[in-house]
């Protein structure tokens, strides 16, 4: 089933508002932005706003987008068990659909994020995950080959012990011969 899923206008607006004072060099700035940020996480679709930004809002500037990823990244590490199920399939469709993206910075946003839902202990419950990383490495397309291949070199950096285990039924067979 296809999560659907569309961002408020004016809470995207303020968002993105967000993430362009975080850049800026001014602490005091800085700091609001962070408490803001917090604050935010207290609602649960707060996490697709930020992988909207980074994979659909491509008018916007890279630095901005990436941003938007590593903030997510940062969610995911620390509140990743509380996401609600919605977010979390919307969030992993979307990394798999944008691994391809144009930009590097982008690309390797997606991966480190890609990575980081994995080294939750989510391999096992992403079961698609590393089939369909492996499947893109045959893409015509260059960038979703960079794309694809960068994750699995994340993945295989921090979740070797998993992947040589039997709990995943041994995907390096499987991976390393591709």
């Amino acid at each position: 089933m296809e999560y659907e899923w569309k961002p408020d206008e004016q809470g995207l607006q303020q968002i993105l508002q967000l993430l362009k004072e975080s850049q800026s060099p001014d602490t005091t700035i800085q700091r609001t932005v962070q408490q803001k940020l917090e604050q935010l996480n207290q609602y649960p679709d707060f996490n697709n706003y930020l992988i909207f930004v980074l994979t659909k809002l491509k008018s916007e500037d890279e630095p901005t987008r990436s941003l938007s990823g590593l903030i997510l990244k940062n969610n995911v590490k620390a509140h990743f068990q509380n996401f609600p199920n919605g977010v979390t399939d919307f969030i992993k469709s979307e990394c798999l659909n944008n691994i391809g993206d144009s930009s590097p910075l982008i690309r390797a946003t997606v991966g480190i994020l890609i990575t980081t839902i994995a080294s939750k202990g989510e391999l096992q419950n992403w079961p698609d995950l590393l089939p369909k990383l492996c499947s893109l490495l045959d893409s015509e397309d260059y960038n979703t080959c960079e794309g694809a291949f960068g994750a699995l070199q994340k993945i295989c950096e921090d979740s070797a012990e998993i992947l040589d285990s039997d709990v995943l039924d041994r995907p390096l067979n499987i991976m390393i011969p591709k």
